[in-house]
C-alpha cells in the first residue's frame, strides 16, 4: 500500500479511538519560554506588550511578568507564543495585524 494510504488509515483509527474515549498516542512536548525569548518572540512580530498581550489574551501585567522572568507563560498562552515563535507572520495572517517595526531590540540580543 502506499504512505498516504497509510497515514490516512493510522489518522482514522486515531480518530476512532478519539471518539471512543481513548487518549491520544500522540505525545505533545511542553515547551517552557527564558524572559528573553517571550520578548524576542514579541519583537519579531513588530506588536507593543499592549498588542502581544491582547493577541494572547493575557493582561499587559502578565505579559511585563513573563518577560521579567518573574513569572512563565503555561498552558494555551505557552502554546500560542510557541506557534508564534515558530512563524511570527501568523498573528497578521490569522489577525489582520499589520505591526509597526520593532522599536529595540532586547539586551540579550544585541551583540
Amino acid at each position: 500500500m502506499s504512505r498516504l494510504f497509510e497515514e490516512l488509515k493510522e489518522g482514522i483509527e486515531a480518530a476512532i479511538k478519539h471518539a471512543e474515549g481513548a487518549k491520544s498516542s500522540t505525545e505533545i512536548r511542553e515547551r517552557s519560554f527564558e524572559a528573553t525569548e517571550i520578548q524576542e518572540v514579541r519583537l519579531k512580530t513588530g506588536l507593543t506588550q499592549q498588542q502581544f498581550a491582547s493577541v494572547l489574551g493575557a493582561s499587559m501585567a502578565t505579559l511585563q511578568k513573563w518577560e521579567q522572568g518573574s513569572r512563565a507563560p503555561s498552558g494555551a498562552a505557552a502554546r500560542l507564543i510557541q506557534i508564534i515563535a515558530y512563524r511570527p507572520s501568523i498573528v497578521k495572517e490569522a489577525l489582520g495585524f499589520t505591526p509597526a517595526p520593532a522599536k529595540r531590540r532586547p539586551r540579550s540580543a544585541a551583540a
